[in-house]
């Protein structure tokens, strides 16, 4: 088996309810003074002051499940869009949704963290808050970022406008990513016609990547060996694998599943200093088998043709029969 053919094979191997967005002043107010040292309070211009005091009624309201005293703090047009760009107008009908949601949330509990008033006139102000959403009695939480437009009308601050954004989704840890892979974990045999490519399969310790080493043998000797590390790259995101060689050739891949097969792009250098590329589809035949189908393969300035090969689960040694007495 040519070297450079083995080199590249290590670089490929709704309305949501209104209750999702808001959360309480005077509930984070509570819990700093029970801390011993609690932040600097916040610093309000005598115009600001009235347009916070609409929010803590508000949101005072909701945290008593108050449906009605919650809509006394709306403007009457107020509108509400969700998460998913659904609008709804008028106190009347928030009021009625509110009313509905208490009624199946019951001791539902907000804590708003606001980023300042933004004063825009003397009658117009806005303002951008994270706040987190509590129904203990279905063991549920959310938070999210959501911005409000307050309106003053006579002597009063109404809320005008609320919005709510998607739900912030914490992307899945490395080792959530790998478990797609779980299927390579083991030591496999793949015999050609004149070598044979025997690889293990490792998860690390602390399941941050997969560790897979490989040795070619011709006619009893060692060709080749190398290792290769399959993780998730904290730049991209994507799963990639970084592979070496004992005779200096190195490669890069990136691993995307499509269906139940992982379609596996590469590209590195031969050990002897040959630019490679190509794309294998990796796909499991069951719990022993797994097939690699090579493609669009690239060494230099040459084309190789397309390849099948399929690597067996390497059977575990039976153990030593017991000595007799």
């Amino acid at each position: 088996m040519d070297r450079s053919k083995l080199a590249l094979w290590l670089g490929g191997f709704s309305l949501a309810a209104l209750v999702t967005g808001l959360a309480l002043t005077s509930t984070t107010v509570a819990q700093e003074a029970k801390q011993e040292n609690p932040p600097e309070a916040e610093k309000l211009s005598p115009e600001e002051v009235p347009v916070r005091k609409t929010l803590v009624d508000f949101v005072s309201a909701f945290n008593s499940n108050d449906a009605k005293a919650l809509a006394a703090t709306l403007a009457p047009r107020v509108e509400y869009i969700d998460e998913e760009s659904n609008r709804i107008e008028g106190a009347a009908k928030v009021e009625e949704l509110m009313t509905a949601f208490f009624k199946d949330n019951k001791g539902v509990q907000l804590e708003l963290t606001p980023s300042g008033i933004r004063m825009l006139g003397s009658t117009v102000a806005m303002e951008d808050a994270e706040s987190v959403v509590t129904v203990a009695d279905k063991n549920s939480q959310s938070s999210r970022r959501v911005s409000l437009l307050y309106c003053k009308e006579g002597n009063a601050w109404k809320v005008a406008s609320y919005r709510e954004y998607p739900q912030e989704i914490t992307p899945p840890e490395p080792a959530e990513r790998l478990q797609g892979l779980a299927f390579l974990l083991g030591e496999w045999v793949d015999e050609g016609a004149d070598s044979t490519m025997a690889t293990k399969f490792t998860l690390a310790e602390d399941n941050s990547h997969i560790l897979r080493e490989f040795t070619v043998t011709q006619q009893g000797e060692v060709a080749l060996k190398g290792t290769q590390r399959i993780a998730v790259d904290p730049l991209t995101g994507n799963i990639k694998g970084w592979a070496f060689d004992n005779a200096g050739g190195h490669g890069v891949s990136t691993w995307t599943l499509n269906g139940d097969v992982w379609v596996v792009r590469g590209n590195g250098v031969t050990p002897e200093g040959e630019e490679a590329s190509a794309t294998y589809l990796v796909k499991a035949l069951g719990p022993d088998r797994i097939e690699f189908k090579m493609v669009n393969k690239v060494v230099g300035d040459s084309v190789e043709p397309d390849s099948t090969s399929v690597m067996v689960r390497k059977l575990a040694k039976a153990p030593a029969p017991a000595a007799n007495p």
